[in-house]
């Protein structure tokens, strides 16, 4: 059975936001590096390897980006499911009458037939 703790679902949402923010920073960086060797001679071997370097890192942003991308699905789903299985439950719910059982003495039944209370 799938359990979804949706409290650790939204920190890991959290996180990999984070995640996905400090890989951005790294590849601007890498970019501006990049550029700034550009225009030097004899940077071809660095600048391929920065290359390869950029590649990795917007592979490993892709992949955080399916990720936070299921994830934001699977939150939404549940709350979604949650949320209409609350609905069904209240739609559901039956309301019984409350009712009173009072006493009474043997004296003062006066109203019945004689025959019913000695037969």
């Amino acid at each position: 059975m799938l359990e979804v703790v949706i409290n650790q679902a939204v920190y890991v949402q959290e996180n990999l936001e984070q995640q996905r923010n400090f890989l951005n920073n790294q590849i601007w960086e890498l970019e501006r590096v990049m550029q700034d060797l550009n225009g030097l001679s004899d940077m071809t071997g660095p600048l391929s390897a920065l290359r390869r370097e950029r590649e990795s890192l917007q592979e490993s942003k892709r992949t955080l980006d399916k990720m936070a991308q299921c994830l934001d699905k699977t939150i939404l789903y549940y709350n979604s499911c949650e949320n209409r299985i609350c609905d069904d439950v209240q739609q559901e719910a039956i309301v019984y009458r409350r009712h009173t059982i009072g006493t009474g003495s043997p004296q003062n039944i006066s109203g019945l037939p004689h025959s019913v209370l000695y037969e």
